[in-house]
């Protein structure tokens, strides 16, 4: 399936009593006129508390809370501590880093100069950022704003490159980019998320502008709306009062949030807000005054890939969806020590923020929980998740699972996936490997749903000259359609393994690697990177961590030439054999 899915620093304020102190609540309506349900024994702010309940403490990082109504506040509320080790409390008045959420005011800085007359969205993108190759294809900054550039993930790259001596920021994005001659995609084919798209974007604005996209749109966004409190961060040494430190949790207990990338690129990330800035922003959709009209409408429509038809869920840099029957438009964020999610309906007049300092919080579905309450009279459908609960799920035997399980391949794009048996259950993972996983429910004997979603996927038996096929449908126009890798297991002996081994090189991240055969299998040695173990998956193929599934090429005499890397975000990159 394909998959559209990610540092702290302390501030010193004057710490407050423990005890009920470590939430802070404004507007807080509690008369029957603020709900919009039916009459409770709770109030709507009672049962929004209970939601946040379990971070609510003096020894958890939480989240701040904003809802608004046709633009004004009727609920702010911090949930937890903004810093653990100062016994700071979140308040709405506490800053956090929301990073893919960014991705809207980058967005918004391009229209304003597309409204302009300094640019045009059909524009190719190379126009202004000059070193970037011909594809043979127009390739324009409309691709980039929706994800459809097709362009290779260059986090991804900069993971398998060799390490940098200066620093990884937008200028190092666009020079990795820059030396890419392949893409995944034709440009408009294919919705990909991407955040590399959105931080050439960012350097588009300062190309074209002639300021950083952090003067930029603090003037042009952030000061006419009034959000004082929010900057994209492109300078750690910039002091940010009320911020919140990003946490990670894991069996050790929880752990200050590093984040490597945080302070040097902005466009895709690096935007610093408050629960209470962001709704000022989302009423800016209904009552425009930044941007013109037409281009906050633009921002709100599908874009439409090529080849398909009326279906997509993404604009410029938002979501466009439903939840119960009605119309949303939003966006989440996520990186280490902090998690993020933004939603309006647009139709009610009424808009949620919910912000988190602890990375394994869903902030996405609590914000549909709050919005389960406000809008409890409104909603035409039942709550997320029941629509796959009342689907008439059966059980399989032992038999019947392992019958779908294997290797498949996505006949689109190369792109492999695996399904294993685990515990009586049908597992899917990207990839050749297992990990990470999700379950899936039956149906009936062929057909699965992925629970809260959507998606359903039909396994084909296999017929008279075609293997084993799945479709995956809900995530577009027409099915995916993957095919088992039918192949004779591949258990190569040490000779074998030695064919393997030698130098390669890749040209277009200027890198080499050296392969060396080992009893266990197959072992890249990236410089100044962690060693990678290969396991063979089928002959001339084996699949390790970060690189997914490398393919190995072969001339005319059986000789081993090089090889291509064939990830999710990171398709066909080939690197060519230099030295046995």
């Amino acid at each position: 399936m394909r998959t559209v899915v990610i540092t702290a620093c302390v501030f010193a304020v004057t710490a407050i009593a423990i005890g009920s102190v470590t939430a802070s609540t404004v507007f807080a309506k509690d008369q029957d006129t603020a709900k919009t349900g039916p009459p409770s024994a709770e109030s709507v702010t009672a049962r929004v508390d209970k939601l946040f309940a379990e971070w609510n403490r003096s020894d958890s990082p939480g989240c701040s809370l904003g809802v608004s109504r046709n633009g004004i506040p009727v609920y702010e509320r911090g949930y937890g501590m903004a810093n653990l080790e100062l016994g700071v409390p979140i308040t709405p008045a506490s800053v956090f880093h929301v990073a893919s959420i960014s991705k809207q005011f980058t967005a918004m800085s391009i229209l304003l100069l597309a409204q302009r007359g300094q640019l045009s969205l059909d524009d190719e993108a190379r126009k202004y950022i000059t070193e970037m190759p011909d594809y043979g294809s127009p390739l324009t900054i409309w691709h980039l704003l929706t994800h459809t550039s097709g362009l290779r993930d260059v986090f991804l790259l900069h993971e398998v490159a060799a390490p940098r001596d200066d620093v990884f920021d937008n200028d190092a994005i666009v020079k990795i980019l820059a030396h890419q001659r392949g893409l995944n995609s034709a440009p408009g084919a294919e919705f990909q998320y991407n955040n590399g798209g959105y931080a050439l974007l960012a350097s588009m604005v300062k190309r074209v502008s002639g300021q950083s996209l952090r003067p930029f749109a603090d003037a042009n966004i952030f000061k006419p709306l009034g959000m004082t409190h929010t900057h994209f961060h492109d300078d750690p040494a910039i002091l940010v009062p009320n911020r919140a430190s990003g946490y990670s949790r894991d069996a050790g207990g929880m752990h200050v949030a590093v984040h490597p990338y945080l302070n040097h690129i902005v466009g895709n990330t690096g935007l610093f807000t408050t629960a209470r800035d962001l709704l000022l922003w989302e009423q800016n959709f209904a009552d425009v005054h930044v941007g013109a009209p037409a281009l906050v409408a633009a921002m709100q429509t599908p874009a439409i890939p090529t080849g398909w038809s009326d279906t997509s869920s993404y604009g410029f840099g938002l979501e466009i969806d439903r939840y119960r029957g009605l119309r949303t438009i939003g966006h989440g964020g996520g990186d280490p020590g902090y998690r993020a999610y933004v939603a309006r309906y647009p139709d009610q007049g009424l808009a949620f923020a919910v912000l988190c300092n602890l990375d394994d919080i869903d902030p996405a579905t609590l914000t549909r929980r709050v919005a389960d309450i406000y809008l409890a009279d409104v909603f035409s459908t039942p709550s997320a998740g029941s629509a796959t609960s009342t689907l008439p799920h059966v059980s399989l035997s032992a038999e019947q699972l392992a019958s779908k399980a294997g290797l498949y391949r996505d006949l689109s794009n190369g792109i492999f996936g695996r399904f294993f048996v685990r515990d009586g259950k049908l597992m899917s993972a990207a990839g050749a490997g297992t990990e990470p996983s999700v379950g899936l429910t039956p149906v009936n004997e062929n057909r699965f749903v992925l629970a809260g979603t959507t998606l359903v996927l039909e396994f084909v038996p296999a017929a008279a000259g075609r293997a084993q096929e799945l479709h995956v449908t809900g995530v577009g126009p027409k099915p995916i359609v993957m095919q088992q890798v039918v192949a004779t297991p591949f258990a190569p002996s040490s000779a074998d393994l030695r064919a393997f081994a030698g130098e390669y090189t890749s040209r277009e991240l200027e890198v080499t690697y050296t392969l060396e055969a080992r009893d266990s299998g197959l072992v890249i040695h990236p410089p100044g990177r962690a060693d990678i173990l290969l396991q063979p998956i089928f002959r001339n193929a084996f699949h390790g961590d970060v690189v997914e599934v490398l393919e190995f090429s072969r001339d005319t005499h059986g000789i081993v030439t090089g090889f291509t890397v064939n990830a999710s975000a990171v398709r066909g990159l080939r690197f060519d054999r230099v030295r046995p």
